[in-house]
C-alpha cells in the first residue's frame, strides 16, 4: 500500500468525536449535534480534508497540523 501524502487524512480524537460530532452514546443526541456526522462526511467526500476545516473550527474544535503534515482534530486544551 503506497504511503499517503501529508494532509490527505484527518484523525479526529475520541474526545472531539464524542463531544462535538456524535455525542455521548449513552445519552440522547443533543439537538446541536443533529446531522453533524453527515455534514462531516459530505464535506470530506466533496472536498477532502480542507473542506472539513471550516466545520471543525465552527464547532469550536482545534485543527492541528503535525510536524510531518498529519492533521488532527481535537478539543481545545482544557475542555476534553
Amino acid at each position: 500500500m503506497p504511503r499517503q501524502k501529508p494532509g490527505s487524512q484527518v484523525r479526529i480524537t475520541t474526545a472531539a468525536w464524542y463531544q462535538e460530532v456524535v455525542g455521548d452514546p449513552d445519552q440522547p443526541l443533543p439537538e446541536r449535534l443533529d446531522g453533524r456526522q453527515q455534514e462531516l462526511l459530505h464535506a470530506m467526500d466533496n472536498g477532502g480534508p480542507q473542506a472539513i476545516r471550516p466545520l471543525i473550527e465552527f464547532w469550536g474544535l482545534v485543527w492541528k497540523v503535525g510536524p510531518r503534515g498529519g492533521l488532527t482534530v481535537d478539543v481545545p486544551d482544557g475542555t476534553g
